[in-house]
């Protein structure tokens, strides 16, 4: 069984105030996780936000309300998150969703950013719920350097 260094936890309703709670969530961890440097931890931070945030923006369906639950896992090797969203539509990611757009659109870097900083990142619907994975490969460094 892999060893984890620390373990996050964040629910709530997909409203802008949730992207706040998990950035302080994972600062939170980090404290907790010194063996992993900045090079993993901000690239890592910043796809799990960019994920949230376009949950908060696109899942909530026509008069309905969705929560997000967000579990993060901190090993020595590998950053893991897994966002459900509950009581979301299900996800529909347009064709070449996760290419970067021209530099001239407003909107659509998202998914692509996150792409582009994690190892793997999926979507899979189950048991009526999106459910984002998210992994970034990490290497682990001396916290005294």
């Amino acid at each position: 069984m892999p060893e984890v260094l620390a373990e996050g936890h964040v629910r709530g309703p997909a409203t802008p105030p949730i992207v706040e709670a998990v950035q302080d969530e994972l600062v939170r961890l980090w404290d907790n996780a010194l063996v992993i440097g900045p090079e993993d931890r901000l690239p890592f931070e910043l796809a799990v936000v960019e994920v949230v945030t376009n949950a908060v923006r696109h899942a909530k369906p026509p008069g309905g309300e969705v929560q997000l639950d967000l579990e993060v896992e901190v090993q020595p090797d590998l950053l893991l998150a897994r966002l459900f969203e509950l009581g979301a539509q299900p996800v529909n990611i347009p064709e070449g969703a996760g290419e970067m757009p021209d530099p001239e659109a407003e909107a659509g870097r998202g998914l692509a950013l996150a792409r582009q900083l994690l190892t793997t990142i999926t979507c899979e619907r189950r048991d009526g719920a999106n459910l984002w994975t998210l992994t970034r490969r990490s290497v682990p460094h001396d916290p005294g350097t």
